[in-house]
């Protein structure tokens, strides 16, 4: 996932051009927040019975990357020449 999560990024974000990137992952998918918590997005909120599954409304976690975001993130990870 990581890996390809990254190709996603770099093209969307040195390619296209874009801004901001957005996700959704229900408050119990651990696995799911994890992964986007792993490829550098933050938490912006809960999104209160945002998406019906099973006849149940769920709450879902509202992830974002922002392009800007993305640049802090490449400096922290260069290794750093002496």
């Amino acid at each position: 996932f990581t890996a390809g999560a990254q190709l996603l990024l770099d093209f969307s974000f040195d390619v296209i051009g874009v801004h901001r990137l957005e996700a959704r992952a229900a408050v119990q998918n651990g696995r799911g927040n994890g992964a986007l918590r792993k490829i550098g997005a933050l938490q912006e909120g809960i999104l209160r019975r945002s998406f019906l599954r099973n006849g149940a409304y769920l709450d879902q976690v509202l992830w974002a990357i922002l392009a800007t975001d993305r640049e802090s993130l490449r400096s922290a990870e260069s290794p750093s020449v002496h």
